[in-house]
């Protein structure tokens, strides 16, 4: 049968009674073949498939004859590829421009440094927003034709120093030229679907602008400075994540205005030392500010976490506090600006050491401001953990230590000295943590080689922060303040971890405790006494500077002051011990009273330091007991624990923040006589 495609140029339609009609073909048209070459030869049917399956049997060469493709229809297919590639475009902008309309953002607001000048209504204007990188387009600020101005994400999805979501659908990357040159065979076989439209949500997040204090008339300018210069004066070395040079008054005041509330906030509460009406109204605005920042994502920005930062310090809600503001952090991706920063610097060789453009320096200065905010959370995440009993959140992997690279950088302060001494400070207490904690697997002697490692390491800890401080030059002013701080830090560390090593063995009976137990005891008792000795030998470098400081460190010299009172007790080593440490203890309650209360709660006063009066005098009491004489005229000798009195209230003294707030374990030890267990054993068994 031949194929349609080798017909006579003439068609023939006949039935037996018909005469022959002649209708000529189509003219000016060349017919193309439809099969191939070796089927049109032999006068025979092809499949038409490449190659054909007569081909395949017979092993001939199938060769098909292209159909060439026709401008006309070439063109108004890419006509049409085109048309289609805009229609997708245009119904993807339609759906941007409805959700911006749903979700109406504040104003993107830009950084600027402090030297540069700035007009002062638009810092009003800008003042919608409580922080430094993020305010965003107001109602006003839309295109002639009524539709809003669309931000356009620069590379990592930033705009005006902000990171939007990447909510633009990909579009594909062929031009509308290479898509109307595709094979038509190609085309039936692609779908292109368009975006399903997003249903509108029947709620929505309410922006509240967000003013600073001397706007709503609460402070005047005046006092806004005072309490800015006394926070700046204390408070930014117990949280050092501050730039002295760039965080300003006006900068910050320009840049966000809830971190210029909670700054203003903790210096008012330190002016006013009891607290006081003004104190009391900035905290309650304050409050009412987080909330706004807590569930506003649009508000998430550096200054917004360096604000709740500062409000975790100060607050009886740290540690809720700190978890929102760690998240904020993660959403800011703060955690990768180390990581960024120090593969920058190690690209750099001798010869271009921070020779750089402008604009690279200021990213560099900008990743510094970020890595330092991340590693504050880091260090007030560790501490709230060890000594707070926080759930654990963040984890340094790698070594700590590489945080001293950015000491050497230009952008670096010198209260970084006191940052990355307490960065890998608080890593080594969080490793103890979780080493000795409830779930340890060391027995007895384990925990005693683990202690002696960690005192090794506590030691080259100590002796590497003692030498790089000492070496810094700049740090003249500030290095007496921060060597006691590191001293005392030092103490501290090495009192917890053989405290935690005690309880961890099982421990609490000092009477029926073994020799490594008794000597892990006495070496907690000797980091106690040096502590104490630290802080009242010159109290103008430690104890004055504690009206800055937060309840923490207030709960640190109470505990340590406590634990000694009761160690003396259940391990005297010399006569004259008690009555020396009697007068420590008065001069310390001296001291603290100069510097003043500085209770969270206005009014409230110091309830540390309330615990440090009520030692003190239980300690006096239970001393004139054991040296008062006795009828016969001689004095007393017997141990302690027979005199019942002031003896046994204060054996069994344990605040109730040493147990809810704080987890500072050592005063739960107590001296129980063997030779009583045996008896009260031997009495149950005649029962």
């Amino acid at each position: 049968m031949d194929d349609p495609a080798d017909c006579s140029p003439y068609s023939a339609g006949m039935d037996a009674g018909d005469s022959l009609h002649l209708v000529p073909a189509p003219t000016g048209k060349k017919r193309i073949p439809k099969a191939c070459s070796a089927c049109r030869q032999s006068k025979v049917k092809c499949d038409g498939e490449r190659p054909c399956t007569r081909c395949q049997k017979l092993e001939k060469q199938c060769i098909f004859f292209e159909i060439p493709k026709d401008p006309v229809s070439e063109r108004i297919e890419g006509v049409e590829s085109e048309i289609q590639y805009l229609r997708q475009q245009l119904d993807e902008m339609r759906e941007l421009i409805q959700q911006s309309r749903a979700h109406t953002t504040p104003k993107s607001q830009v950084t600027h440094s402090p030297n540069q000048p700035r007009d002062r209504q638009q810092v009003r204007r800008e003042s919608f927003c409580g922080s430094s990188c993020s305010q965003y387009p107001h109602s006003q600020d839309h295109s002639q034709d009524g539709l809003p101005t669309i931000p356009v994400p620069g590379p990592g999805g930033y705009v005006n120093g902000h990171q939007y979501p990447r909510s633009i659908p990909s579009i594909p990357s062929l031009s509308p030229n290479e898509i109307a040159t595709q094979s038509i065979y190609e085309a039936p076989n692609q779908t292109i679907t368009r975006p399903l439209k997003r249903k509108r949500s029947g709620f929505e997040i309410r922006d509240e602008p967000i003013a600073d204090f001397i706007d709503k008339g609460l402070i005047t300018p005046e006092y806004a400075v005072s309490y800015f210069n006394t926070f700046f004066g204390g408070c930014d070395r117990y949280i050092p994540i501050f730039d002295p040079e760039y965080d300003t008054f006006d900068s910050i005041r320009s840049r966000s205005s809830i971190l210029l509330n909670a700054i203003c906030t903790i210096g008012c509460m330190v002016e006013t030392r009891s607290g006081g009406p003004m104190s009391d109204t900035l905290h309650a605005e304050l409050k009412r500010w987080i909330n706004v920042i807590v569930q506003n994502k649009q508000l998430n920005c550096l200054e917004s976490v360096q604000a709740m930062l500062v409000v975790a310090c100060y607050s009886s809600e740290r540690s809720l506090i700190l978890s929102f503001a760690t998240r904020m952090a993660l959403d800011l991706e703060l955690h990768e600006a180390f990581d960024e920063l120090t593969q920058r610097l190690a690209i750099k060789n001798d010869d271009m050491a921070y020779a750089l453009p402008h604009q690279m320096f200021e990213e560099e200065r900008a990743l510094v401001w970020k890595a330092r905010t991340w590693f504050g959370l880091l260090v007030l995440e560790h501490i709230f953990r060890v000594d707070g009993g926080k759930p654990p959140g963040i984890r340094l992997k790698g070594n700590a230590r590489r945080c001293r690279v950015l000491l050497s950088h230009p952008s670096s302060t010198i209260l970084d000295l006191r940052l990355f001494s307490q960065v890998e400070l608080n890593i080594l207490r969080a490793n103890v943590g979780d080493t000795l904690g409830g779930g340890t697997t060391l027995d007895r002697q384990g925990i005693a080689d683990y202690v002696h490692d960690m005192k090794i390491e506590l030691d080259l800890w100590f002796d590497d922060w003692l030498r790089i401080i000492e070496s810094c030059i700049g740090a003249e002013e500030e290095k007496p303040s921060l060597l006691v701080a590191l001293r005392v830090q030092k103490c501290w560390a090495e009192m917890m971890l053989n405290c935690k090593a005690l309880r961890a063995m099982g421990v609490e009976n000092v009477a029926a405790m073994s020799t490594t137990e008794r000597t892990i005891l006495l070496t907690a008792k000797a980091s106690a006494r040096r502590h104490l000795r630290l802080i009242i030998v010159e109290p103008d470098f430690y104890l004055a500077k504690l009206k800055y400081a937060m309840d923490f460190v207030w709960a640190k010299c109470a505990f340590s002051f406590l634990l000694l009172l009761k160690l003396s007790r259940l391990l005297p080593e010399r006569d004259e011990e008690h009555q020396e440490l009697l007068d420590h203890g008065n001069q310390l309650v001296s001291e603290l009273s100069k510097a003043g209360s500085n209770g969270n709660q206005s009014g409230a006063g110091n309830i540390y330091l309330q615990i440090l009066k009520v030692s003190i005098e239980k300690y006096g009491l239970a001393l004139r007991e054991t040296q008062q004489p006795s009828s016969d005229g001689q004095t007393a000798t017997s141990p302690f624990w027979e005199l019942f009195d002031a003896q046994a209230d204060l054996q069994w003294f344990v605040p109730e923040q040493f147990v809810s707030e704080w987890d500072f374990p050592g005063l739960n030890l107590f001296y129980f006589p063997t030779a009583w267990q045996d008896f009260f054993g031997d009495f149950s068994l005649a029962m």
